[in-house]
C-alpha cells in the first residue's frame, strides 16, 4: 500500500517527513496531532486530548454533531465516536509520547489511515456554533442593546472564533444598527487578547486609513471602543483625528428642531475615552472652550449639548491648561456661566481631582460644595 495515495493530501503533509525516514512512531505521533488541530480549529476549542475530546463530542449540544442525534442509533454514533477518539490518545498516543516505541510501517499504515477516515467523519460533521447562524443574531433587529444581553451571547461564541466573528461584524457594520453593534464590539473586544485585538484593529485601520465616508468613519468610531483607540495604526489615527476636529470645529445645534447643522453630526459620535487617547487633548479642549464662549448661539449649544461632559471627562485625572484656565478665569472673574459648569462636574463627587486644583479660587465661594443626592 502506498500511504500517500490513501489519506488527504494535508494528512500527508504533516506526516511526511518522518514517514520518508522511516520515523513511524513520528508519523504516527503527527498525525494524532493533526487530528488534535482539526479538532482545535473547527470547534475553536484549547483543549487537548480526552479532555478535548470529551468537549467537542459530548454532552447534549455537542459542539461537533456526527448527525442529528435524534434517534438512539444516531446518539450511539455519537458516543462511539467520543471513545474511539478517546481510546486513540489514550492507547495510541499516550504510550508513544511517554516511551520508545519503534512501530513497524504496517503498524504505522494501519492507524494513519484510521486516522485518516476519522479526520474525514469530522470534516464532514456540523458544528453547533456556525459562523453565519451566529451573525444573524448580531444583526438582529431585536438585539438588546445592554451590557449584560452582549457579555451572554459572546459566551456562546468558542474563544478561538472571537476576533474573527469581530472582523466579520465590523466588515459587515453597514447592514446592521450602530447602537446595537456597539454594544455587542465593545463586550467582544474585552474577551480578546493583545495578539487578537491587534488583527481586528488591522482591519479598523485598512477600513478607515483612506475613506471619506461618513457612515464609515461614524460607524468605526462608535463601534470600536475608544480606550482601544490607540491600537489604529498611528497615521490612520491622526488623519481619523484630523476629520473628526473639522466637523466638530464647525458644528452647530438649533434647538428648536434639535439637529446639528451642516456639520457637527459625526463628531457627535465621539466620547471620553476617544478624547483621552486622541493625540492632542489640549487642541480639542482649546477648540471646546472658544466654542462653548462663542456669541453665536448655536455653536455654543452644538458644544454644550454634544462635547462639553466628554471634554471634562477627559480632562479629569490631568487637566489642560486651556480648561485650567477657563475656570480659573470664571472663578475670578465672577462668571456665572463657567461657575455652574463646574459646580455641575464637581459637586457630586467629594473626591473629583478639580477640588484641589481651584481649592484657591473656590474659597470664594462656599456655596459650591458636595451634594451627596441619593438621585
Amino acid at each position: 500500500m502506498t500511504i500517500r495515495n490513501e489519506v488527504y493530501i494535508e494528512l500527508w503533509d504533516s506526516i511526511k517527513k518522518n514517514y520518508e525516514s522511516e520515523n513511524y512512531s513520528g508519523a504516527i505521533l503527527d498525525s494524532i496531532l493533526k487530528l488534535t488541530d482539526t479538532i482545535r480549529n473547527k470547534t475553536g476549542l484549547e483543549g487537548d486530548g480526552a479532555s478535548l475530546v470529551g468537549q467537542a463530542f459530548g454532552g447534549d449540544n455537542p459542539r461537533i454533531k456526527l448527525n442529528k442525534l435524534q434517534t438512539d442509533s444516531e446518539k450511539d454514533v455519537q458516543r462511539g465516536m467520543q471513545e474511539i477518539l478517546r481510546g486513540i490518545y489514550t492507547a495510541v498516543r499516550n504510550p508513544r509520547s511517554h516511551d520508545t516505541i519503534n512501530d513497524i510501517k504496517a503498524d504505522a499504515d494501519a492507524i494513519i489511515v484510521f486516522t485518516n477516515y476519522l479526520l474525514g467523519l469530522i470534516e464532514k460533521s456540523k458544528l453547533s456554533f456556525e459562523e453565519d447562524d451566529f451573525l444573524k443574531r448580531v444583526f438582529d433587529p431585536h438585539y438588546v442593546k445592554t451590557k449584560e444581553y452582549s457579555n451572554l451571547i459572546i459566551q456562546e461564541i468558542p474563544k478561538r472564533q472571537r476576533a474573527n466573528i469581530a472582523i466579520s461584524t465590523i466588515l459587515k457594520r453597514n447592514e446592521g444598527d450602530i447602537n446595537s453593534l456597539g454594544y455587542f464590539i465593545a463586550s467582544l473586544l474585552d474577551s480578546l487578547d493583545e495578539t487578537e485585538l491587534s488583527r481586528v484593529y488591522k482591519v479598523v485601520s485598512d477600513e478607515l486609513r483612506i475613506t471619506t465616508n461618513e457612515d464609515d468613519i461614524r460607524y468605526l468610531v462608535h463601534i470600536c471602543p475608544g480606550k482601544y483607540w490607540d491600537n489604529i495604526d498611528k497615521s490612520v489615527r491622526l488623519r481619523t483625528e484630523s476629520i473628526l476636529f473639522k466637523d466638530f470645529s464647525q458644528g452647530t445645534y438649533n434647538t428648536t428642531t434639535d439637529d446639528c447643522g451642516e456639520h457637527g453630526s459625526l463628531a457627535t459620535w465621539i466620547t471620553a475615552d476617544h478624547l483621552k487617547n486622541f493625540n492632542e487633548l489640549a487642541k480639542w479642549t482649546r477648540k471646546a472652550v472658544e466654542m462653548a464662549t462663542n456669541p453665536m448661539l448655536s455653536v455654543c449649544d452644538y458644544t454644550n449639548k454634544y462635547m462639553w461632559h466628554s471634554i471634562c471627562e477627559a480632562n479629569k485625572v490631568d487637566i489642560t491648561a486651556p480648561l485650567k484656565n477657563y475656570f480659573k478665569s470664571a472663578l475670578n472673574d465672577g462668571l456665572v456661566d463657567g461657575i455652574n459648569k463646574l459646580r455641575d462636574v464637581i459637586s457630586r463627587n467629594e473626591d473629583h481631582p478639580w477640588w484641589q486644583v481651584f481649592e484657591k479660587e473656590l474659597e470664594k465661594y462656599p456655596e459650591i460644595k458636595h451634594d451627596d443626592l441619593p438621585f
